[in-house]
């Protein structure tokens, strides 16, 4: 049997999804429904994926997302930071009033592994996922030992 190939997944929670609760509280319990919503539209064939990471958390009064991989058995946590290691293909799972499941563009799937990339660059060495950002707040987060500030520079071309 083939090995599933890794997928990244992008999780956004508007606060008018009834899922917002549950998004702030305990962010892992929702991969089970963002992995059941992305079988029933067909981007995710596997029928019970074991092998998740949540990778990031991201915080705002009105929405927060999440980020988390599946199948990615090559992830190393020391590697994080490089752009190369940070090249999965990217889905969206997105709940508000409706939910829709889609895969991301071009753009949304460089942003997406280009930050995962800069969280683990900006949480410094032995950092490990998942990383979380509280934007809620009005507080920016402050990282006080990156690995390389050279990499900090925003890219998305």
């Amino acid at each position: 049997m083939a090995h599933p190939s890794p997928l990244r997944v992008l999780v956004i929670v508007s606060q008018r999804s009834s899922l917002f609760a549950t998004a702030r509280d305990s962010s892992e319990g929702l991969i089970p429904l963002a992995t059941r919503l992305l079988r029933r539209n067909t981007l995710l064939r596997m029928s019970d994926p074991k092998d998740t990471r949540l990778l990031a958390v991201q915080k705002w009064r009105t929405r927060i997302f999440l980020v988390f991989d599946i199948a990615n058995t090559d992830y190393d946590a020391m590697l994080g930071h490089l752009p190369e290691h940070n090249q999965l293909p990217v889905v969206v799972a997105h709940f508000s009033k409706k939910k829709s499941a889609y895969s991301a563009n071009p753009w949304i799937a460089r942003r997406v592994n280009h930050d995962i990339a800069m969280l683990h660059n900006a949480n410094g060495f032995n950092s490990v996922p998942p990383f979380m950002e509280d934007h809620s707040l009005g507080k920016t987060p402050a990282y006080h030992s990156p690995r390389d500030i050279s990499v900090l520079r925003v890219t998305y071309i």
